[in-house]
Parts: structure tokens; C-alpha cells; sequence
């Protein structure tokens, strides 16, 4: 008898570890600075591959192949353009240079992957081939360089009135 309920006792405690671990994510992440940026595919052709949307987040003025791995930026919001975030060059990825900035970003350059449904890839893949299509993702930032990707959002552009 002893031994069943020590047995059991070991075989619940790793599903209880598992339950905390799962229901704490959400809570430590929610107080992580965040915002909505715009997402730049390389290829028209390329932003869609099977599930998968790969794209590169839209920084304003951020020039294409210039940052890489080592380098790391501080992204600062642009009121005129809230989902394209302007940034300045840190001079390093060390620990206590990232704290200096609430929203750091390292490998600014590199492309991202968001996983999509099936039926949410071809909904995607027929929006994005009209080409009047603008999408968005909530970035939370850890304040180490790493980002968690959320929220994925597709939204038309409003053109303006042709004239008379």
C-alpha cells in the first residue's frame, strides 16, 4: 500500500511540474514590453512556404543585409507610423547594455517563422497574392536580445481617392 501511493506520488509530480511551468509562461511574459510591427517578406513568391509565413519585421530605415547575428539594435516606436518602429545601433550585445534599452532587438535582420493552419496559410497566401495587404505581429521583448511573436494580423490598405 505504501509503495502504490509512493508510486503514484512520483508519477504526479512531474505532471504537476509540467501544469505550473505551462500556467506560469503566460503569467511571466505579460509584464515583457511589446508592440505591433509590420512584416516585410523577402519574395512575394517566398513569404508563404507550406505553414509556415517567413518574413522580416519592418524597422524603419533599417538597411536590408547591414545587421546580422552579432549585432543588436534598440527599437524605439515612431508615432506616425506605430507598426514601423525606427531603432538605434547598440554598441554591443553584453547584458548591461541591453538593460539600458527597453525594447532590444538582437539579429535585427533575421527572418522570422510563424507557424499558420492550413486553412489560415491558403486564406494568407490568397490575401498576400492581391498585394494590398499589410500584416502585423505583436513582439514581446525578454530585454536579453530574444522576442516571442504573437497575434499574427492581416489587415487591407486603404487606398486614397483617385482624383476627378
Amino acid at each position: 500500500m505504501r509503495k502504490s501511493a509512493l508510486l503514484a506520488a512520483l508519477l504526479l509530480l512531474p505532471t504537476l511540474v509540467l501544469a505550473g511551468w505551462a500556467l506560469w509562461l503566460p503569467v511571466s511574459s505579460a509584464g515583457d514590453p511589446g508592440m505591433r510591427i509590420r512584416l516585410l517578406g523577402y519574395d512575394p513568391r517566398d513569404l508563404l512556404r507550406g505553414h509556415y509565413l517567413s518574413a522580416r519585421l519592418d524597422i524603419h530605415g533599417l538597411p536590408p543585409r547591414r545587421y546580422g547575428p552579432a549585432d543588436c539594435i534598440c527599437l524605439v516606436p515612431r508615432p506616425e507610423q506605430p507598426d514601423r518602429p525606427g531603432f538605434t545601433p547598440l554598441p554591443s550585445c553584453q547584458a548591461e547594455v541591453l538593460k539600458s534599452c527597453p525594447m532590444p532587438l538582437s539579429d535585427p535582420g533575421r527572418e522570422v517563422r510563424l507557424y499558420q493552419s492550413k486553412e489560415r496559410a491558403k486564406e494568407l497566401e490568397t490575401m498576400l497574392a492581391q498585394g494590398k495587404w499589410i500584416v502585423n505581429v505583436d513582439v514581446r521583448f525578454d530585454g536579453q536580445g530574444g522576442i516571442a511573436l504573437k497575434d499574427m494580423r492581416a489587415a487591407g490598405i486603404v487606398e486614397p481617392p483617385k482624383g476627378p
